[in-house]
């Protein structure tokens, strides 16, 4: 009997495969219309270049975990297991490859367990009093569920056939093994695993999104997660349809707890704290690399971070130049402080050491190699998280290799001769001049004085930037200088936007772009304020349709 099940429910998932054409509906007769105020009919014409096409993205890992989360109240993290994310933007978006079968058994694989898990709390899922009609108990469960699973109501092809579904299991064992069977089903829908934004409309048409569609972005975007009721009650009420009913629901959003997933969600793929998982460290460097010192790394980032949005006033500041942070005891072995009595506590790092997220240890381990520092590495990523500028890839007959290491030279003269080559010079000198002045951070992150027989130098310097050009002594010094930049919190707001949207900013999106920087600085670079400006803006509120090919 288990096979046929899983025949039925293999039905939904290999249409992953093939797309989105099944009986279960890509908003069919139920969904909701798109929400065109006459103002938005006008605006639309002129604007359309403004939006760019809207891709078709399926839940990343952290989206799928959260919202299990929060539908099933299941915490053990099932998506971890799936596949790699695709990063479009420097943000996992999960719109290019195709779905494997391999992936399609694996969401399967999920489902099972989920449903399995939940069929033993069915008095808070699917309750059904003593008397009460089975099917009547299900249909209302498939009706709420649904609604939240999909993030919208369900049409009548889709509740039919998910009724049907749990009808013949419920006839074969129960009605606990009917509505187990109704959450497999849906927790492998199309309609669960994408964010489904129609391609209704005529080619290349740009369309306000519809109620549903845009508490499903925003959703995604502040909580990193699925609607609640309430959102989709707003939707449903047609208060998603103004700038004004966005800002009110999306500062409800903000001080819901489910926040602090989305803060932590941007500044973990901003400054790319998944690439510890993989990162290995030589045994000669000093306190042990271990996955526990790993995880310590990364939560401190994550919970610095969310208190430096969350407390207010100007994040920009908080993220560049705080010397207080949150340390266990395996990292306060890294930064030379006592250990917290015990889990994590915030702690004033050592002055003149520490200084904001670009001395963490996350960031620095991550961004060297395993037994040496890398100022290329941290040249670039200032670069292009901070400045948005684009580093272009070495020609092919470059050789990438680093400098071999010699106990005679610093590193600092080491990668010299990338001043001196043509051929690597122009590149090099944008990214190495200010990767020396991390230079008091090895490779796992602790500071250091000296580096062998000689005293560190970690002079540094800043070019080709509009308004923070000029020398620094360390990277505590370069904090403060960025933390000044206009470049630097114009591009730290079109990283929000490349997070929200889940690509990259194009030309149209300039006004998008402007008016969101225009209520960050008027509100004195609130992080919270720029993510309600990006909510409001008209690139977060419409989307573009082209034909298949015809995207650029």
């Amino acid at each position: 009997m288990r096979s046929r099940d899983r025949a039925a429910r293999l039905a939904l998932g290999l249409a992953l495969v093939v797309g989105l054409d099944i009986g279960v509906g890509c908003g069919g007769a139920g969904a909701e219309q798109p929400n065109v105020s006459g103002g938005d009919r006008k605006a639309k014409d002129a604007v359309d270049v403004g939006v760019a096409p809207v891709p078709l993205r399926r839940l990343t890992r952290e989206e799928y975990n959260n919202t299990v989360r929060d539908l099933l109240a299941d915490t053990t993290r099932p998506a971890d297991a799936f596949p790699p994310d695709e990063a479009v933007g420097g943000f996992e978006s999960n719109n290019l490859a195709p779905v494997t079968p391999a992936t399609v058994e694996r969401y399967m694989d999920a489902a099972e367990v989920l449903a399995a898990k939940a069929n033993k709390r069915l008095d808070a899922l699917a309750p059904c009093a003593e008397g009460r009609p089975h099917d009547i108990c299900a249909g209302e469960f498939v009706d709420t569920f649904g609604r939240l699973a999909f993030r919208r109501p369900l049409d009548e092809g889709e509740r039919s056939a998910l009724m049907a579904l749990y009808a013949d299991k419920a006839a074969r064992s129960n009605y606990a093994g009917g509505i187990q069977l109704a959450i497999e089903a849906m927790l492998q829908s199309p309609q669960f695993l994408y964010r489904v934004e129609p391609a209704e409309g005529p080619s290349s048409s740009t369309r306000a999104l519809s109620g549903y569609e845009l508490a499903t972005r925003l959703s995604f975007f502040v909580w990193a997660s699925t609607p609640d009721s309430q959102l989709l009650d707003d939707a449903a009420a047609g208060r998603l349809s103004a700038p004004d009913g966005v800002e009110r629901a999306a500062r409800r959003m903000l001080k819901d707890p489910r926040a602090v997933d989305g803060i932590k969600s941007f500044h973990r793929q901003w400054l790319g704290l998944a690439q510890l998982e993989t990162a290995s460290k030589d045994v000669a460097l000093g306190p042990a690399f271990t996955p526990e010192l790993k995880s310590a790394m990364v939560e401190e980032t994550l919970r610095f971070t969310a208190h430096a949005v969350l407390a207010g006033g100007d994040t920009v500041e908080t993220l560049l130049t705080s010397s207080a942070s949150f340390v266990n005891a395996p990292l306060a072995k890294v930064y030379g402080v006592p250990p917290p009595a015990e889990g994590f506590a915030m702690v004033d790092l050592p002055p003149g050491q520490r200084s904001g997220v670009l001395t963490h240890a996350s960031v620095m381990t991550v961004l060297t190699h395993a037994d040496e520092t890398s100022p290329i590495l941290r040249g670039r990523f200032v670069r292009e998280k901070f400045l948005c500028q684009v580093i272009p890839p070495p020609p092919p007959s470059v050789n990438t290799t680093p400098p071999k290491i010699d106990p005679a030279l610093t590193t600092k003269q080491r990668f010299a001769q990338h001043r001196t080559d043509p051929s690597c010079a122009a590149c090099h000198q944008m990214m190495d001049p200010i990767g020396f002045g991390f230079e008091h951070y090895d490779a796992i992150g602790s500071f250091r004085a000296v580096e062998g027989a000689f005293p560190i130098d970690a002079v540094g310097e800043l070019s080709s930037t509009d308004d923070a050009d000029g020398p620094f002594d360390g990277a505590v010094e370069l904090g403060v200088r960025l933390a000044a930049s206009e470049e630097v919190r114009r591009c730290i707001a079109k990283q929000w936007f490349r997070f929200a949207l889940g690509r990259s900013e194009r030309d149209g999106d300039a006004t998008s772009v402007a008016a969101a920087y225009r209520a960050f600085a008027r509100e004195g670079f609130d992080v919270r304020e720029l993510v309600v400006a990006i909510a409001k803006s008209h690139a977060f509120r419409h989307a573009r349709f082209e034909e298949e090919g015809s995207a650029q």
